[in-house]
């Protein structure tokens, strides 16, 4: 059901839903990380946009940690940001970016793409060496790239 029809429903009949979402791949209910009662839509937009920035920014940071020593590589920066199309990024100048909304996908998916934005350091295009190197660390990355193209666009608010 989507937030707006939560919202109305839970407003109208003076109830309380839980609403529920995903958190690293796994289905979370929003009662138990912020108080839903009396927010409308947008704030309850709000309220878990937020949680999940600081929940990537968390994440991402510890599992970029372990790949980094196995890769040899450091980034200058890490920053999560909202993106409507990629889900991570990494600039020439060795800054990392990557999509708030992979808080929802599971922690393999997440690692892989910590992994390939942590590649892009040392390989910045999709060449055959960056996809060995990719393989190296990950060899079934190819199903988290499925995982990613078949469930990205329902990872949304």
């Amino acid at each position: 059901m989507p937030l707006r029809k939560l919202v109305k429903l839970r407003k109208q009949r003076n109830i309380k839903i839980k609403v529920s979402s995903f958190i690293w791949g796994n289905i979370i209910f929003l009662h138990e990380l912020i108080e839903t009662k009396d927010l409308n839509e947008e704030e309850l937009k709000r309220e878990l946009k937020k949680f999940y920035f600081s929940s990537c920014k968390k994440i991402v940071q510890e599992r970029m940690k372990i790949y980094q020593k196995q890769l040899k590589v450091k980034p200058k920066t890490m920053d999560i940001v909202e993106s409507s199309t990629k889900w991570g990024s990494c600039s020439s100048d060795k800054r990392l970016t990557f999509n708030y909304r992979l808080a929802m996908a599971p922690m393999e998916v997440i690692d892989y793409v910590i992994i390939h934005e942590l590649c892009h350091l040392t390989h910045m295009n999709h060449d055959r060496s960056f996809w060995r190197r990719v393989g190296s660390v990950m060899p079934d990355y190819k199903e988290k790239e499925e995982f990613l193209a078949r469930y990205g666009q329902a990872m949304t608010l």
